[in-house]
């Protein structure tokens, strides 16, 4: 652990929680994943979803600028 916090001129402790983050993130986008992919399971859920997402999706072209 040492080597690799001294060698990106980090202390353990910015080390470790950079480690701890990653692996958090790691945990959620598995999850989310898990999720879609029962999500696609689910014919009548997927299609709620879907439209739901091509609603917004058209509020994109609402006229408005994006900053």
């Amino acid at each position: 652990m040492r080597n690799l916090a001294t060698g990106d001129g980090e202390s353990i402790m910015q080390t470790l929680d950079r480690a701890v983050e990653l692996y958090r993130r790691e945990r959620f986008l598995k999850a989310a994943n898990a999720e879609f992919a029962a999500l696609k399971e689910d014919r009548r859920g997927w299609k709620q979803y879907s439209d739901e997402r091509e609603a917004w999706e058209r509020t994109l072209g609402d006229g408005l600028e994006a900053d």
